[in-house]
């Protein structure tokens, strides 16, 4: 009889070991460690499926490089949406207002591209206080397009942007706070409130172009 108990035991502390070892193997997964930066940003699934491509198959895919990679995604599409911009201005017809407001935010676009090309090369030097400083012009300029527009032709563009800018944001203030930490004889920095994240991110939600 005790060997039976001690064999059941035995068994079943084995078979404890194992759930903990694929669940710990589970949680350090590149979708959960990208999931785990983003699910506190402006838009998680977009964080998300813009990251998560350039996270499997790396070793070490810090937070650093995670933050580039949504900097660029919001640079490329600045970039789309300067050309769009320009393809609109080239109409003969324009009314006024809409050519003035149209110059606007070609002008605006043109002072983001210098504040995403100032924050990559502060990405470069790990400096993300500066980088948030820099960065958060991107918003600003952005906002003085849209406010232009009661009707804008570049609505769903500009919202796009807005979610990618407040995702790069989110991920600097991330990053400032997990350094804070980890700083020696700082204080600790409060925790942020949990947002339940959405069971699974749809394959097409908050999609930035086409999706197939």
């Amino acid at each position: 009889m005790a060997f039976i108990f001690i064999k059941t035991l035995f068994l079943f502390v084995s078979f404890s070991g194992l759930i903990l070892h694929a669940h710990a193997h589970t949680a350090r997964s590149p979708q959960a460690r990208v999931w785990s930066l983003c699910k506190y940003t402006t838009n998680p699934v977009v964080c998300y499926k813009t990251i998560i491509p350039y996270a499997i198959g790396v070793k070490k895919f810090n937070y650093y490089q995670a933050l580039e990679v949504e900097i660029l995604a919001t640079r490329d599409l600045v970039m789309n949406t300067t050309n769009l911009i320009s393809v609109l201005l080239a109409n003969p017809g324009n009314s006024k207002d809409l050519k003035d407001s149209l110059q606007t935010c070609f002008e605006q676009y043109d002072n983001i591209k210098d504040s995403i090309k100032e924050s990559l090369n502060l990405v470069a030097q790990r400096n993300v206080i500066e980088m948030r400083f820099k960065f958060s012009a991107v918003l600003s300029y952005l906002a003085a397009c849209t406010d232009e527009f009661p009707n804008s032709p570049i609505e769903k563009e500009g919202q796009d942007l807005f979610d990618l800018g407040g995702n790069c944001l989110d991920i600097m203030k991330a990053i400032e706070d997990r350094e804070s930490r980890l700083r020696p004889g700082a204080s600790p920095v409060p925790t942020p409130i949990v947002v339940t994240p959405p069971s699974a991110p749809s394959p097409c939600q908050n999609v930035i172009g086409p999706c197939s």
